[in-house]
C-alpha cells in the first residue's frame, strides 16, 4: 500500500511518501505514516507518526469471518468473507472493507454489527455524526474552522484502519453529504484535504460504515418486534452518496435465531466490560428474562444485559 497518512497542505506532495513499513512489534505488520508538521510546530495529535494497518493475521477462514458469526445476516457475512479474500489474493496484510451503505429500521442493530466487526478485525470503533455542522459551516472573523475529529480518534487509538460508523446521514446538509463523499471515494480518499487541521489524509484504509433507512417504509406487523418510533417522511440516504457504497441490509432476526442474538449481544457486554462470564449468573434464567425484551431494540437489549451482568460483578456496581 502507497502509504502517507496525513501529509501536510501547502508543499506537502514534495515530502517523501513511502510504501508501508513494518511495525517493530510483529515482523511484517505493515503501518502508515500518519503526520508531518508543515511549519515545523506539532500537530495537534502530534507528528511524525507511525500507525500500523491492523487485523492481516485475522483475514482467512478461522479469523474474522469465523468470530463475526452473525448467521442471521448471511448477506453481510458473504460480503466480509469476500473482502477478507480480496486483501489476501491482493497481499494486503490489514483489515479493510469497501464503504458500506449498511440499511435497517432504527433499532435493528447496525452499531452493533460495526462494533463486533471491529472487535472480530482487532481494529477500533469511531463514531460520527454527520447532523453535525460544526466542521462545515462558513467560519469568518475569529471564528475557526474544526478540523475533522477522525484523524485525531486514529492517532489515540494507534490504528490506520478503523472501523468508521457514521450516523445521522438522511439529515445531514448538502456541504456535508460533498464531504462524506470526499471521504468514501476510494478514487480520492487517499489524499483528504483537511484545509483545517493544514494535513492531507489517508483514508484509505478506512472501512466506512454509513447507517442507513431501510429500502422502503416497513409496512404491516414485523414478525416480532414494533418499533415506536418518529420517521422524517422518506428518509434517504442522498444518490451522490450512496453510488460509492456497497449496499447491504440488515434483517429483522427470526424468532428461531432470538437467542443466538442474546448470546452475541451478552459476549459484547462481556468484552466492553472486561470480566468473564459471572459464575453465579443463571444462563437459562437470563434467557427465560430475555425472551420478554423481543419487543426490544438491540441497544435496549445490551442495556440491560448489561445491568444484568452488573449485578452480578461486584467491580461494577450499579
Amino acid at each position: 500500500m502507497m502509504a502517507g497518512g496525513l501529509i501536510p497542505v501547502g508543499g506537502g506532495s514534495k515530502l517523501p511518501v513511502g510504501p508501508a513499513t513494518s511495525d517493530p512489534g510483529r515482523v511484517g505488520r505493515p503501518s502508515m505514516m500518519l503526520a508531518r508538521s508543515l511549519s515545523g510546530r506539532p500537530l495537534q495529535f502530534g507528528a511524525d507518526i507511525k500507525l500500523p494497518l491492523r487485523g492481516g493475521d485475522r483475514l482467512g477462514p478461522s479469523g474474522i469471518v469465523s468470530d463475526l458469526e452473525l448467521d442471521w445476516e448471511p448477506e453481510l457475512m458473504r460480503f466480509v468473507e469476500d473482502a477478507c479474500l480480496d486483501q489476501r489474493i491482493r497481499g494486503r496484510d490489514w483489515f479493510a472493507l469497501p464503504p458500506v451503505l449498511l440499511g435497517g429500521e432504527a433499532g435493528v442493530g447496525r452499531t452493533h454489527v460495526a462494533r463486533r466487526l471491529a472487535r472480530a478485525a482487532g481494529v477500533p470503533h469511531i463514531m460520527f455524526d454527520a447532523t453535525t455542522w460544526m466542521f462545515t459551516w462558513r467560519c469568518a472573523g475569529p471564528d475557526v474552522h474544526l478540523p475533522l475529529p477522525i484523524a485525531a480518534a486514529m492517532a489515540a487509538s494507534g490504528c490506520a484502519n478503523p472501523v468508521v460508523s457514521v450516523t445521522g446521514v438522511p439529515r445531514a446538509t448538502p456541504a456535508m453529504v460533498d464531504l462524506l463523499i470526499r471521504l468514501v471515494d476510494r478514487s480520492i480518499n487517499e489524499s483528504f484535504v483537511d484545509q483545517a487541521a493544514g494535513v492531507v489524509v489517508d483514508y484509505s484504509a478506512v472501512t466506512w460504515i454509513v447507517h442507513a433507512p431501510p429500502r422502503r417504509p416497513a409496512s404491516g406487523p414485523q414478525a416480532y418486534r414494533h418499533y415506536q418510533q418518529s420517521v422524517d417522511p422518506e428518509p434517504h440516504v442522498p444518490a451522490a452518496l450512496a453510488r460509492h457504497l456497497h449496499r447491504i441490509d440488515l434483517q429483522d432476526v427470526a424468532p428461531e435465531q432470538y437467542q443466538l442474538l442474546v448470546v452475541d449481544l451478552l459476549a459484547e457486554v462481556l468484552d466492553d466490560l472486561g470480566v468473564p462470564l459471572p459464575p453465579l449468573m443463571d444462563l437459562q434464567a437470563l434467557f427465560d428474562l430475555a425472551g420478554q425484551w423481543r419487543d426490544l431494540s438491540v441497544g435496549e437489549i445490551y442495556d440491560r444485559l448489561q445491568i444484568e451482568v452488573r449485578l452480578h460483578v461486584d467491580d461494577h456496581p450499579l
